[in-house]
């Protein structure tokens, strides 16, 4: 390209003007420096990099490059040692950057045993072969802790952080110790449906006066028999104690409808995992003062008003567009050999 560029200049006589024109992507500045600069190099390649010669040569960025490859949690200080300390950590960092290679945080996922997975695998060949609108006629069920504060989804912002600092423009920190709290059980499926956000409230003739799984069957009695109207219905819980008990699966089984058989560590295969997220943050963007509301019942109160009243606001498109992704949840675990997935 530099040499046609001269060559338009020099040869053709184009104007600045004429050779931009011919090539708009490239700035005139840069078309006329070219030009200038034709006598400084030899068969217009780039001249050599002033100042004195990088410390890192060709072999040492191999030998970086080849131990992240072979071992991609090795730290900063392990890389200096594989160079022999010949540069300082900054050094390492820009050349790695310049390659395009940066550390990530590394995922949480729960941690699978070879059973767990081959469990998955059979799963997913069993839903595998599964329409859009057979998975609507699942109802995802599950139950989740909603804590005052908690939950929020960052902000992101074009000002710098220094800049940040001096406006004050700036988050506050997510509230330390505990907060008022509430446990809540909620389902829905991708034919639109959803229960109310219902709170939980422990057994108090239990031991340790908890949600056991008397309160469960109790709810699943109350709410079940009008969420699954239709005997195509199928419903998903949970496989904690609670909820797989005899006095809950004895309820169930006297019902008229089937029960997905569910998988332990999987998470990543209940699609309203993600909508506790997407409701949390509902809540504080409906409700922002509650962050601000002291540690008291009467916060208590309006946390569950606030809770129940952000489930309803939540668009009943991302509930099916939600149950839509279930082909793809199942094809990621073939894909995977059974492990972990991206959702």
């Amino acid at each position: 390209m530099r040499t046609k560029l001269i060559e338009l200049k020099t040869v053709a006589g184009w104007t600045y003007k004429q050779i931009h024109q011919e090539y708009p992507s490239i700035p005139i500045g840069t078309i006329k420096t070219t030009v200038n600069r034709a006598n400084q190099r030899i068969k217009n390649e780039t001249s050599p990099r002033s100042g004195r010669p990088r410390k890192l040569d060709e072999d040492d960025k191999s030998k970086l490059l080849n131990t992240i490859d072979t071992n991609p949690r090795v730290t900063y200080n392990d890389l200096l040692a594989t160079v022999d300390n010949k540069v300082k950590r900054t050094s390492i960092w820009r050349l790695l950057h310049e390659e395009g290679r940066r550390k990530w945080l590394v995922l949480d996922r729960p941690g699978l045993t070879p059973g767990h997975a081959a469990a998955r695998l059979e799963w997913a060949q069993t839903y595998e072969h599964f329409t859009p609108e057979e998975w609507a006629r699942v109802f995802w069920s599950d139950e989740c802790s909603i804590e005052r504060g908690i939950g929020e989804r960052r902000e992101y912002i074009f000002t710098p952080r220094s800049k940040q600092i001096l406006a004050r423009d700036i988050r506050p920190s997510l509230i330390k110790g505990n907060q008022v709290k509430q446990m809540f059980w909620g389902a829905f499926s991708g034919s639109t449906r959803r229960t109310g956000l219902i709170p939980l409230y422990g057994n108090p003739t239990s031991a340790r006066g908890g949600v056991d799984s008397t309160v469960i069957r109790d709810l699943y009695a109350r709410v079940l028999p009008t969420l699954i109207e239709h005997r195509d219905g199928i419903f998903q819980q949970d496989n904690a104690s609670t909820h797989t008990a005899y006095i809950v699966r004895d309820l169930l089984s006297s019902m008229s409808f089937e029960c997905m058989r569910w998988l332990a560590k999987s998470p990543d295969l209940n699609p309203i995992k993600n909508l506790w997220a997407l409701l949390k943050d509902k809540i504080y963007k409906m409700f922002p003062e509650l962050k601000d509301m002291p540690n008291n019942n009467a916060t208590h109160t309006y946390l569950v008003d606030a809770a129940q009243q952000a489930w309803q606001a939540l668009d009943l498109d991302i509930m099916q567009r939600l149950s839509e992704t279930m082909p793809h949840r199942v094809q990621a675990i073939i894909e995977a050999d059974r492990w972990y997935t991206k959702y």
